[in-house]
């Protein structure tokens, strides 16, 4: 069994978001089979007990908090982390010798009071040979790490894939943006059921799991004004919320308002909701996935980098504070059906699952469906993935508005069939296109296009997908159709995946492409063609 160890922590401080976040990686993991560890620090408003329903639980020693009032920047997460790193380490192994762990596969860190030097430390006294692989869960990009995988969920426009350049090891795979959002299982299951919004009749009120500075209850004042006083409003109070009797008085006060406590799962309330209104941590994901427009107020420093990335390209409303939120409203209410279809196409919400595979592997079997209309932003992102554009023949991004035009005429085209590679979960993890030409002079030619997630990448789903792939062609354009493939020569990657798979090469169309193809019936490649 996979042993993976989580060092995280909560506090009135630091809020819920990095303990909630794991655990729902966690509870991914464990369906997968993996054995959860927790190492969490005893703190004020922490969640140990919470996690401790689940999971086994390590607690850590308690230690004073220096105050935290006028730190900033990495004074600010030292402070959080109440003690120093070779003292944080120290601790850690000390509690995993006491529990009697001496091996792990992974060791996942998401604490912005930890770098490399912690990382180093601990990978080297857990004692596993080989020592465990270390995945960093970030969104600072402001110290170096020592890591295998790096997971960063949050949007930052263009600049998302060059956030890390110089501060992780070389070698260490990314995984960046919404699409590797850690959600919860019900999330990628409603994701193509809720419809897009078009009139605002309901709103929901979350500002996270504490909200020292009663933001929720600033929210609920402002919808208070009369011509909002029809809306109905859904307000949800976090576990650690310490304004919890201020907020009960003010719903007592507004019709059709209805106070929740906290909830397994926002997924029903977003849902049902028409915008949101509240912070900007890890419930922007959600928000998106299931394409609620969001009103959005940071209340940490963290979340303001990428609140500015998401409204400058307009998939939320970015607000400094709730004054004049009546007006506001009324601006907003007719773009909503824009912004709802727009921010639908940030995540799928199988991130989750897509970590899941990169840490133990595809659950399978692998599977292939149909592609649908659903599909539109998912290929877009696979598309647009700055690794595969290197690997293209034109390394330019693909706008939307071209997508759109090529994908719709993709669905109805009968020169094409395209395909979603898919795990036992129905996560989907890859794509493989063929479109018929006519260019063939004895044969009839389908020209391939594959692409596999990068979270499955070196899993051997690209040689599974294919096989699955070339099945499929036979069965709907029938045995005589050969499936051909030009590969830049530079791209060693899917040159090795061809060969592998039986192809051969032909006569190229240039010198810096190499052409491959398939026929039911052919040999796989001698020697020398590996060679060519």
């Amino acid at each position: 069994m996979t042993t993976i160890l989580f060092r995280c922590d909560a506090s009135l401080y630091i809020g819920s978001g990095h303990a909630m976040r794991c655990r729902t990686l966690a509870r991914e993991l464990r369906r997968s089979g993996a054995e959860i560890t927790f190492l969490c620090r005893r703190q004020p408003g922490d969640l140990i007990e919470l996690l401790e329903q689940e999971f086994t639980v390590l607690a850590l020693p308690e230690q004073p908090l220096a105050a935290c009032d006028g730190l900033e920047d990495r004074a600010l997460y030292a402070a959080w982390l109440g003690c120093s790193q070779q003292q944080d380490a120290s601790d850690c192994l000390a509690a995993l010798k006491q529990a009697g762990i001496t091996r792990a596969q992974w060791l996942v860190v998401d604490h912005y009071g930890l770098d490399a030097s912690w990382e180093v430390a601990m990978r080297a006294g857990v004692g596993s040979e080989p020592p465990p692989q270390l995945l960093v869960i970030d969104d600072l990009a402001d110290r170096s790490h020592s890591c295998d995988l790096l997971l960063d969920q949050n949007f930052f426009g263009e600049a998302t894939e060059r956030r890390y350049q110089g501060l992780i090891p070389q070698q260490c795979r990314q995984l960046l943006g919404p699409h590797y959002a850690l959600l919860g299982p019900e999330y990628a299951l409603l994701h193509p059921l809720v419809p897009p919004r078009t009139e605002l009749r309901r709103v929901l009120v979350f500002f996270g799991g504490v909200d020292p500075d009663n933001c929720t209850g600033e929210a609920i004042k402002a919808l208070m004004a009369p011509e909002l006083a029809q809306l109905a409003v859904d307000v949800v109070l976090g576990l650690q919320c310490p304004h919890r009797q201020v907020v009960e008085t003010l719903v007592a006060k507004r019709p059709h308002t209805t106070l929740h406590g906290p909830q397994p799962s926002l997924a029903v309330l977003i849902a049902r909701a028409d915008l949101a209104i509240g912070a900007g941590g890890a419930t922007t994901w959600e928000r998106a996935c299931l394409g609620l427009p969001s009103v959005v107020v940071p209340i940490a420093v963290n979340q303001l980098p990428f609140s500015e990335a998401l409204a400058t390209a307009g998939l939320i409303y970015l607000l400094p504070d709730l004054a004049d939120l009546a007006g506001k409203l009324a601006a907003i209410a007719p773009h909503l059906l824009a912004q709802s279809k727009k921010c639908h196409g940030l995540t799928d919400g199988w991130g989750a699952q897509r970590l899941s595979t990169t840490l133990l592997g595809v659950e399978g079997p692998l599977n292939l469906r149909k592609l649908c209309s659903a599909d539109e932003n998912l290929l877009l992102r696979w598309a647009n993935d700055p690794q595969v554009r290197e690997r293209s023949f034109s390394a330019d991004q693909i706008s939307a508005e071209a997508h759109h035009k090529w994908f719709q005429a993709g669905l109805v085209s009968a020169d094409r069939l395209q395909l979603i590679a898919v795990d036992a979960k129905g996560c989907p993890l890859g794509q493989v296109r063929f479109d018929r030409v006519a260019d063939g002079v004895t044969t009839p030619i389908a020209e391939i296009d594959i692409s596999v997630d990068r979270s499955a990448q070196g899993r051997g789903v690209g040689s599974e997908l294919l096989g699955l792939a070339l099945a499929a062609l036979e069965k709907h354009w029938g045995g005589e159709i050969a499936a051909q493939a030009d590969v830049l020569e530079t791209n060693q990657a899917s040159r090795a995946l061809f060969i592998r798979s039986g192809f051969s090469s032909v006569p190229p169309p240039s010198h810096a492409v190499i052409r491959y193809r398939y026929q039911r019936g052919a040999s796989p490649c001698s020697p020398m063609q590996i060679a060519g």
